[in-house]
């Protein structure tokens, strides 16, 4: 297993890698005591990071995720999620019909997806305009919007 620390304007990501792909990238309120082994795909992740934050439309598309046990159909939510444009908002019911699941189970995945930036959550909402959960940080969600350029007035 691989893992780095990434700094970020919001604080430091803590991403780690298998040989596959991705397995895990969190965002931290303290990086105290999380080892780091140094991994090609963690180098290209802490530049796309980097290019993200300095307001680049970045994807991180080509960057492989590790899903591990997941089950499959979190896998497709994430990947279809990885789908959305910078800038850009679906919304959770929106996802669920196309992908054949309620709107809540969405809800649930995507609370609890561990690919901070790389599956962009942020850009998941309610289809009225409201946030919705993440991660307990509603006011971190509404930043990565506005970083990505909509207004913050269309949300409530």
């Amino acid at each position: 297993m691989y893992a780095r620390l990434i700094p970020t304007p919001f604080g430091p990501l803590y991403a780690e890698a298998s040989d596959r792909g991705l397995t895990s990238v969190r965002l931290l309120v303290l990086a105290e005591g999380f080892p780091e082994r140094e991994h090609p795909l963690l180098e290209r992740l802490a530049a796309r990071v980097e290019r993200y934050f300095r307001g680049e439309p970045e994807m991180f598309l080509d960057l492989p995720l590790d899903y591990g046990d997941l089950p499959p159909a979190r896998a497709a939510l994430y990947e279809r999620v990885r789908q959305v444009p910078f800038g850009q908002t679906t919304s959770y019911g929106a996802l669920a019909r196309e992908l054949g699941l309620s709107a809540r189970w969405v809800g649930a995945g995507m609370r609890s997806c561990p690919f901070f930036l790389v599956v962009p959550a942020q850009r998941v909402i309610h289809a009225d305009g409201r946030l919705g959960g993440f991660m307990g940080a509603e006011g971190l969600k509404l930043r990565l919007l506005v970083h990505e350029g909509l207004e913050a007035g269309r949300f409530r």
